[in-house]
């Protein structure tokens, strides 16, 4: 056996980056998903601009922190979840195998649970070696064979998982997934109570950043067994391993957390209670921040930024790893056609949609693949350039316009040659007032571009999911947030049976090349093999209309540390701590 040392990412292209928002309002994505802490004593060193501006004698004796999530969670169940708020409640209440964690200001790959692990030569074997001691809340054993239930059970096509395409690297899943070899032939097996092995299809070079996910996380067969289809929807009825437990959950309010003494790191965790308060409008939220109530918040105008500063708020604006865009759903008769889709992508400008509905604090993006990620040292994005720009300037070399595309396609459908009578609707995930304004500029430009009356709708998250995974739309707008640093994480989404992204999608060129590139150990051919496979995805069927890279406009209270400003840190909230709350 090989011992395999801890990988480091290489962030130098994401952290010089630092420019603005990330917006509850557009995506399913958490607010607090951007406050990247790590442990107070590695915090002096890596967030020293931050950190050291106040010092006020130590961490105060009194530790709680008050912030918000954007929306209700679907659901505490690692295999079910498909939200990010979900995913970050459990991130802050349960413990992996391995963190992707801030050491000595770079982002590295660091023991939770596993307190080491090994490979065999060809790096498909992997061997995790648990922590004694390892509790969850109520006091029961952590287990390696609770490791692999939890797989199992994900990979189980009868459980419905939304996010087990992330599991395609373990031996055997894709005919598990087919529903041709029994779950039990998944490559996971517990050696002993404390060795998990896990065995891949073949070698996967970003397998350690891979399972820092939730859905590599352990799970108590007999608690879900106990609580049925209910597992997950109530605090009595869910149970974690990590820094924090769900005290409350009053549903569309708040939820409450606090520390847990069974965690073997209580030492190192600062905070005795945790509320998340459910906020859905950003006015709430900045008015919350403003006056106190809570201690971080992200906003997304220039008013904000300049009003939070000038009032002395720590501010800490950094690229995330997240993006937002439009998607289509191709068993729509309309969407269906390729022309259609090219040209309500293609009719949009993305300087001037950033510029007017972010305020200029975002980065259009011409890719589905964000401006952090790297494949080794290479910027992916410098490498793969921007593709929605290329697709519009090749066509005004032909003298065509994104009108063109769109009256091509309704000539292959037998639509006739009016615009104006098609029937097109656009849906969108939140009743908040920046994406309302999102949506009327967007009904505005197809107007203007295509001469389509495009009809809008509005609805809470949890509508809007479950219309999209029922396949009940024409195209919508989200956000996805990035897991780990490598391209595969975001392309996978696509992969053929993969209902992430419900677009009713599949292309098995796509499906070849994305899977050959996630196996491949030359870095070169591993970066060439991601760019023909969202060159498949963004300019031969355009799937999705990639528009805005988030960047984090991210304020805090002055009192607040151990946070951090680096994309994919998976620590949640657990080593932030507050040294000088009330202090004048």
């Amino acid at each position: 056996m090989k011992k395999k040392r801890l990988l480091a990412l290489l962030m130098a292209a994401a952290m010089c980056l630092s420019l603005a928002a990330c917006s509850k309002d557009d995506a399913p994505d958490n607010p607090s998903n951007d406050d990247n802490p790590s442990s107070a004593n590695q915090d002096k060193d890596a967030n020293k601009d931050q950190n050291d501006a106040q010092p006020t004698g130590g961490p105060d004796a009194d530790q709680y922190y008050n912030s918000y999530i954007g929306a209700e969670p679907s659901t505490l169940d690692i295999s079910r979840r498909m939200d990010s708020y979900s995913s970050y409640i459990m991130t802050v209440t349960m413990e992996g195998l391995v963190h992707s964690s801030v050491v000595d200001g770079a982002l590295q790959i660091v023991p939770a649970e596993a307190e080491s692990w090994e490979s065999n030569e060809e790096g498909t074997v992997w061997t995790f070696h648990l922590r004694d001691g390892l509790k969850w809340e109520d006091g029961e054993p952590v287990t390696a064979e609770q490791y692999v239930y939890s797989l199992q059970r994900s990979a189980d096509p009868n459980t419905g998982c939304p996010n087990s395409f992330f599991l395609e690297p373990l031996l055997n899943y894709q005919d598990i997934a087919a529903g041709n070899k029994p779950v039990t032939d998944l490559g996971v097996k517990a050696i002993d109570d404390k060795t998990l092995e896990i065995t891949l299809s073949g070698p996967k070079p970003t397998f350690l950043e891979m399972i820092g996910t939730t859905l590599y996380y352990p799970q108590r067969k007999d608690i879900i067994e106990k609580y049925g289809e209910q597992f997950g929807s109530e605090a009595e009825a869910y149970i974690g391993n990590g820094p924090y437990k769900v005290e409350s959950w009053a549903h569309n309010s708040s939820i409450v957390l606090v520390k847990s003494d069974t965690f073997y790191d209580a030492d190192n965790v600062y905070f005795d209670k945790v509320t998340y308060n459910i906020m859905t409008d950003e006015s709430t939220v900045n008015n919350a921040f403003e006056s106190g109530q809570i201690d971080s918040c992200t906003v997304s105008t220039k008013d904000f930024v300049d009003r939070f500063e000038s009032a002395g708020k720590t501010y800490t604006p950094y690229m995330n790893n997240n993006m937002a865009f439009n998607f289509f759903n191709l068993k729509d008769p309309l969407f269906a056609n390729v022309n259609i889709r090219k040209a309500f992508t293609l009719a949009v400008d993305r300087e001037a949609f950033n510029d007017i509905c972010y305020d200029g604090m975002r980065a259009p993006t011409g890719g589905f693949v964000v401006r952090s990620m790297t494949v080794g040292e290479k910027n992916y994005r410098d490498e793969a350039g921007d593709m929605i720009k290329e697709m519009q300037d090749e066509l005004k070399a032909n003298n065509q316009t994104p009108k063109d595309l769109l009256l091509q396609g309704m000539k292959e459908l037998n639509l006739g040659d009016d615009p104006s009578t098609l029937d097109v609707t656009f849906s969108f995930g939140s009743t908040s007032n920046l994406t309302k304004n999102i949506g009327e500029y967007l009904q505005q430009i197809y107007k203007n571009e295509l001469g389509v009356d495009v009809e809008l709708t509005f609805n809470d998250w949890g509508i809007f999911n479950s219309n999209v995974q029922s396949g009940n739309y024409q195209a919508g707008f989200m956000g996805w947030g990035a897991y780990y640093n490598d391209p595969y994480d975001t392309l996978s989404l696509f992969l053929s049976g993969s209902t992430a992204i419900n677009t009713g999608w599949s292309n098995s060129k796509f499906d070849e090349t994305i899977t050959a590139a996630g196996k491949e150990m030359d870095e070169a051919k591993r970066l060439q093999g991601y760019i023909d496979a969202e060159t498949i995805l963004i300019k031969e069927d355009c799937v999705v209309s990639p528009m805005a890279t988030n960047q984090v406009q991210q304020f805090w209270q002055p009192y607040m540390r151990g946070y951090r400003t680096v994309p994919y840190n998976d620590d949640g909230i657990k080593y932030m701590y507050t040294e000088g709350r009330g202090a004048n």
